[in-house]
């Protein structure tokens, strides 16, 4: 007695199977080297919003826009043309949600975005530097001012 193979074997079905089942995954790791490579060609969608921003500020101390950013106007950044140079407001991070806070402009250097609250009047001149999922740090006009050591001068002779 002998025994017949299957009848998918005779069809090659498997064989043919593998075959569909390679060339998917060949063009499936094409494609996704090709996107890899070229990825600014696939850079199509971009949120108004404060989702997905993974460049946070610093706000530790020397590890900011410059060196103090409480006496000096380290926030720089293009707002419709005219220029902003503002101060930090607040020591530590606000919570506010990612949702309702709106891209308003690239800080000068490049590497974070500066946001205004999608609520509030943009009167107030209050912007914001992300320093985390849902926490900011305020930034506007100057509330600090110098210390004491920092006004004191020598005095000089009268002439």
């Amino acid at each position: 007695m002998t025994l017949l193979p299957a009848s998918n074997v005779i069809r090659d079905t498997p064989g043919r199977l593998l075959l569909a089942w390679g060339l998917l995954f060949t063009s499936l790791v094409l494609l996704s080297w090709r996107v890899r490579v070229h990825h600014a060609d696939y850079d199509w969608l971009e949120y108004p919003t404060a989702l997905g921003d993974s460049a946070w500020y610093d706000p530790a101390p020397g590890r900011g826009l410059g060196a103090n950013d409480f006496f000096e106007p380290n926030l720089r950044f293009q707002l419709d043309g005219k220029p902003q140079a503002l101060f930090r407001r607040l020591h530590q991070p606000t919570r506010r949600r990612d949702l309702t806070m709106r891209k308003r402009a690239r800080e000068e250097s490049g590497r974070f975005y500066v946001y205004a609250d999608g609520h509030a009047d943009e009167a107030g001149g209050r912007f914001y530097l992300k320093t985390g999922e849902d926490r900011y740090i305020e930034f506007g006009e100057r509330l600090f001012y110098p210390s004491f050591e920092e006004t004191r001068r020598e005095p000089t002779a009268a002439p």
